[in-house]
């Protein structure tokens, strides 16, 4: 018979796993893991993936769009210094105009746009919230190996995909000449993803795309849906914050701006990084940093129509903006001065 503390060890294991289903989030703690880290593949060769509906009979996609913003620390208060990054979710997914980060971004924009602020720009776009799309299916026969791959005992895995990537899946369902959708058990195709390396060293996809034949799902794959059914996607969604949520994510935002450490006594409660223990009391969201293609950096979605879209940097470590002098002396303004300056406008 189990001990106490065995038993309490399974207990925290299963409230860990049901909170990163509900926050969309991948533990990556080494047990096997329906998440599949696709971008292990070696390069210029072949995984195929049969893309599978969702369990979700009101879904009228195969896919859910997540959006995300990143946040990057200068250490764990009390812990270390080493710089760490979590993930939390825009509230605008639910509430249009709603989310206080993209709140403060546009009016970085703007400030940017007015003050020829490039730097301004690309911190503001670090910022920017991420579109990812969350798939679930099979591996298919004829796949190279993913390396360093846990996987469960259950094949039907998830894949989370970025724009560039989410288009090539997309495109097939815009082509007029094939008539069945991917996900078709009999006449569905398989979707070859292929890394390469950009001119910048960095992985892309680019020659990922769908095969040109249908083929039917074969005996195994069938007999796994029939035994383990589908996913239903919404459940691996991020949960819509709570208003205390919403203000830790403000927060955290001007602790991330500003250079400073992430605080557990100030957020553990609502969101935490990869270690950083639950609090004794009160709910929490262990957002430890998900998994994420080695892709180039694309380009925002949704930036504020009145301006230029600039390309996003890599989430590194921020830069502070110092504007090039226009004839007409521009004002200097970091980030942190700027969000000290819309605070104080706002009567914050």
């Amino acid at each position: 018979m189990p001990s106490l503390a065995e038993i309490r060890a399974l207990l925290a294991a299963e409230e860990a796993k049901a909170t990163a289903a509900k926050s969309g989030t991948f533990t990556g703690n080494g047990q096997p893991d329906a998440f599949l880290a696709f971008w292990n593949i070696p390069e210029n060769q072949d995984l195929n993936l049969r893309f599978l509906p969702d369990a979700d009979p009101n879904n009228t996609y195969f896919w859910r769009e997540r959006e995300m913003i990143n946040l990057t620390f200068n250490g764990i208060k009390g812990m270390h210094g080493d710089r760490v990054r979590l993930q939390v979710p825009c509230n605008e997914m639910w509430v249009p105009a709603s989310c206080p980060v993209l709140t403060e971004i546009r009016q970085w924009y703007k400030v940017a746009k007015e003050t020829g602020n490039e730097d301004l720009s690309k911190q503001a776009s670090a910022y920017w919230k991420k579109k990812t799309y969350l798939f679930q299916c099979l591996i298919a026969p004829g796949s190279v190996a993913v390396k360093d791959d846990n996987a469960p005992e259950n094949p039907i895995r998830r894949v989370l995909v970025n724009k560039d990537l989410f288009e090539k899946i997309k495109s097939i369902i815009l082509n007029p000449d094939v008539a069945e959708l991917p996900t078709d058990y009999n006449h569905g195709r398989d979707f070859r993803v292929i890394k390469t390396k950009n001119g910048g060293g960095f992985n892309t996809y680019d020659s990922s795309q769908f095969k040109f034949s249908e083929r039917p799902l074969n005996g195994d794959e069938l007999a796994a849906i029939e035994q383990y059914g589908l996913f239903t996607l919404s459940e691996f969604m991020p949960k819509q914050p709570t208003p205390a949520e919403l203000n830790a994510i403000r927060e955290m935002f001007e602790a991330s701006v500003n250079g400073e450490a992430y605080d557990p006594a100030r957020w553990a409660e609502f969101y935490r990084p990869a270690g950083v223990q639950k609090p004794a009391t009160g709910s929490t969201v262990d957002t430890a940093s998900i998994p994420a293609p080695q892709q180039t950096p694309v380009t925002p979605v949704s930036a504020p129509a009145a301006v230029q879209t600039p390309a996003p940097s890599a989430p590194a470590t921020p830069v502070t903006p110092a504007p090039s002098a226009p004839a007409a002396a521009a004002p200097k303004l970091s980030p942190a001065d700027l969000v000290a300056k819309l605070k104080a406008k706002s009567g914050q």
